[in-house]
């Protein structure tokens, strides 16, 4: 006879280990690796529900379904010790997926931002860049600028680089500090008209980011992760303010 309330208690036990396990993996996803916005902006929150999803569900239903007060403790500690033993494979898997596609630099390219994914950081780039760009951050992105070659040979190979898919954002060696593109920035930023024109829903957006400088003060310039959005600056070229969910390049 199946005795459904023993069953259902260890289906309740086995979820709320599993969701204890999921929450401190969260913690470091969307803290540390993902902080707001970039959950939404690259999609970090859709991968890990993906994967705590199937943690959460299939694991307990398991339970469900291998639990039986009569076998021996022997033969439950077997079955629950190659159940956990898959679920933490496929977690760690999936941590490992989510790490790659975290962003590590926020990058000035021109005239606009790029967001660099652990995953497009060949480890031969990141050799030949400069200290402190040889290592892919992981405490969260870091905001980095760009700067292009000014030997014309150099410029050429960044070319037919960029022409085969390695732009100058995943090559390390062009970084430099935010603060050396100031000036750049500060002439490349775009008035906040400008957004307004097209996008007159941006003003609301405007408003609810709350960034406490003056709209006179603010500037905009596109910023690209999965697709493309929108950063707040402020006339100085300092760093961004606020990232609204918005692709001024949309008509």
């Amino acid at each position: 006879m199946i005795v459904w309330r023993e069953k259902f208690r260890a289906l309740l036990l086995h979820f709320l280990i599993t969701a204890a396990v999921s929450a401190v993996a969260a913690a470091v996803i969307f803290f540390v690796w993902f902080p707001d916005p970039f959950q939404a902006m690259m999609g970090g929150t859709k991968l890990f529900l993906l994967i705590s999803a199937c943690d959460l569900v299939l694991g307990p239903l398991v339970s469900l379904v291998i639990y039986n007060s009569k076998k021996s403790r022997r033969a439950l500690i077997t079955d629950y010790s190659i159940v956990g033993v898959l679920q933490i494979a496929a977690l760690v898997y999936g941590v490992l997926s989510i790490a790659e596609a975290r962003p590590v630099y926020i990058a000035f390219v021109g005239d606009r931002f790029e967001v660099v994914v652990a995953g497009d950081l060949a480890d031969e780039n990141l050799q030949a860049g400069k200290a402190p760009y040889r290592t892919r951050p992981k405490w969260g992105p870091k905001l980095i600028a760009t700067q292009k070659p000014t030997d014309v040979e150099e410029q050429n190979a960044l070319l037919f680089s960029a022409l085969a898919g390695t732009d100058i954002q995943v090559l390390p060696r062009y970084y430099v500090p935010y603060e050396a593109a100031k000036e750049q920035i500060k002439q490349r930023a775009k008035p906040m008209e400008a957004l307004y024109k097209h996008h007159p829903e941006a003003r609301q957006l405007v408003e609810d980011a709350k960034t406490g400088v003056p709209e006179s003060e603010l500037r905009w310039l596109p910023i690209r992760g999965q697709s493309f959005w929108t950063v707040l600056l402020d006339a100085n070229g300092g760093p961004p303010l606020a990232y609204l969910p918005l692709d001024p390049y949309e008509s």
